[in-house]
Parts: C-alpha cells; sequence; structure tokens
C-alpha cells in the first residue's frame, strides 16, 4: 500500500468512526488534516481492540502489539496500512510518540477500570483517554512546530473538558458495559449510592451530582479555549470548533435536567455543518 492509499484509508475510518471530531477536522488545510486522519485512525484501532469481543488477555496482546507498531513507525518502519500514513505525520509535523503510548496506556487502564475511586483517579484517567490524543494532534495543529509549555497545559485543559462531558452524558451508555467513571467519594458526598445509579433512577441526588461534574467540564473546555489565540490560524478553528460542539452538548445535558437515562444526547449532522460553517466568523 503506498501512501496516498493509507491516508485514504485512515481519512475513510475518520469519516465512519469520528463523529463530533470529523467536523473539527474539516477546518484544517488537506495537510493537516490527513495527518490528524492518521492519528485518529491509530487511536480508533486501539479503541477497537479493548472494545471488540475476547478475553483481557488478548486485549493486553493487542495494545503490546499496538506499542510495537507505533515504534516502528516512529522509527520510519511502518507496517503496511495505517501505520504509513502514522509515519508520515509524525515525521512531517514532529508528533511525539510518547504522547500516543499514552493513549495506549489509557486503553490498558479501561481494561480493568469499572469504579473510580476518586476525581483525582478520574483526571488521571481522563488525561490518558483524551488529553494525551490532544497533545499528540497539537505539533499538527502549530505547523510542526514544537508547542509551548503553555499549549500544552490548554491542550490537556480541552481534553479533559471533552471527556467530563462524556462522562455525563454517557451515564447510561457506560452502565451498560458495567463501568461507573463517576468517582465514589463524590457520589458519597452528594448521596448516589452505586444500587441507586445501576438501577437508572434519577433522582435529585443524581442531578445534583451531574450538575457538579458538567460544571468542571465546562470549567475545563473554557481553560481549554486559551489554546485558540497561540496557534496559527490553519489549526486554531479545530480546537475552538471542539470546545464548542462539545459545549452544546453539555448544555443539551442541562435542559434535559441531567435525565441522561432517557436517551443519548447529541447534536445532529445539520447543527454540527453549521457550526463549522459558522467558526469562520465566530471563532475567538
Amino acid at each position: 500500500m503506498d501512501l496516498d492509499r493509507a491516508y485514504r484509508l485512515c481519512a475513510q475510518i475518520t469519516r465512519r468512526e469520528a463523529r463530533n471530531f470529523y467536523y473539527a477536522f474539516l477546518s484544517l488545510p488537506k495537510a493537516q488534516r490527513l495527518a490528524v486522519y492518521a492519528l485518529y485512525a491509530f487511536c480508533r484501532a486501539s479503541d477497537d481492540v479493548v472494545d471488540n469481543a475476547g478475553s483481557v488477555v488478548s486485549k493486553r496482546a493487542g495494545l503490546r502489539r499496538l506499542r510495537e507498531r507505533l515504534a516502528a513507525a516512529a522509527d520510519g518502519q511502518p507496517e503496511p496500512g495505517i501505520d504509513l500514513a502514522l509515519a508520515d505525520a509524525i515525521d512531517r509535523f514532529g508528533v511525539d510518540p510518547d504522547d500516543l503510548a499514552d493513549v495506549l496506556t489509557g486503553m490498558e487502564m479501561d481494561l480493568d477500570l469499572r469504579r473510580v475511586d476518586t476525581a483525582d483517579a478520574l483526571r488521571d484517567y481522563c488525561y490518558h483517554a483524551a488529553s494525551a490524543v490532544g497533545l499528540a494532534t497539537l505539533p499538527i495543529l502549530n505547523g510542526g512546530v514544537p508547542p509551548t509549555n503553555g499549549m500544552r497545559e490548554a491542550a490537556v485543559d480541552l481534553g479533559l473538558g471533552m471527556q467530563y462531558v462524556n462522562i455525563v452524558r454517557d451515564v447510561a451508555e457506560d452502565l451498560d458495559r458495567d463501568r461507573i467513571y463517576l468517582p465514589k467519594e463524590e457520589m458519597a458526598a452528594f448521596g448516589v449510592t452505586a444500587e441507586s445509579l445501576c438501577g437508572r433512577s434519577m433522582t435529585g441526588e443524581l442531578r445534583a451530582l451531574l450538575a457538579h461534574q458538567a460544571d468542571r467540564a465546562d470549567d475545563f473546555l473554557r481553560r481549554g479555549l486559551r489554546l485558540v489565540p497561540h496557534l496559527p490560524r490553519s489549526g486554531s478553528r479545530c480546537p475552538w470548533l471542539l470546545a464548542e460542539l462539545y459545549g452544546r452538548i453539555l448544555g443539551r445535558v442541562r435542559e434535559a435536567g441531567y435525565d441522561v437515562f432517557r436517551e443519548r444526547i447529541g447534536l445532529s449532522k445539520w447543527e454540527k455543518v453549521w457550526i463549522l460553517l459558522a467558526s469562520r466568523w465566530k471563532r475567538p
């Protein structure tokens, strides 16, 4: 498989799987957009390892194999397929393979994680699940120029905000997978028990807990927007769009009174297209 075909495959995977991300990626110039597709396709491969049927042992083996593929791509010796595009993105834009390795660590964490004890433990998980992806993408958004520490801190915050939105919105979906990401210590503080949560009872206590998590998500999204003015114009629309998309989802959750059991809350395709078009003049 040649490089062009590898990038086309990454683009196909992103269009099929990326949901909100795909619309934000459309704001990028072609070279940057293709490079981000390559990163997304690799991260999607790790998601598939964890989500597909099989034993935990086999899934760990699959993630180890992805680490080997990442190392080979970073060394300029990629395997055929999406790894060709990944190697080119790493070389062309200076993507740090360690950030992608942190994404794989997050996937490994998810193999065992059923309950989260503390807010700090949740933050650590969210860093690996989302912020590490943003950090890997950051050199691409910055046109191949190494980002500053301040830019990386803002990218971490944006990723945390997006993942906290997912945690609030996806309570029911996570229960279907026998997972509760709401920290035990905060559930206890708000008077929410695992039994009532698993019973999908929309109590006042649960609404208060979810509102607390939503406020945290909103704060991180706002802090993540600090990144936008430091990026070149070619890359700055993408993080603004992500913050806008996830902020609107969070707003819908609030409008629904935090009733996350009734239906999965999201935005329509046309709403996403409109936000993409509006980003040309609304972006900070």
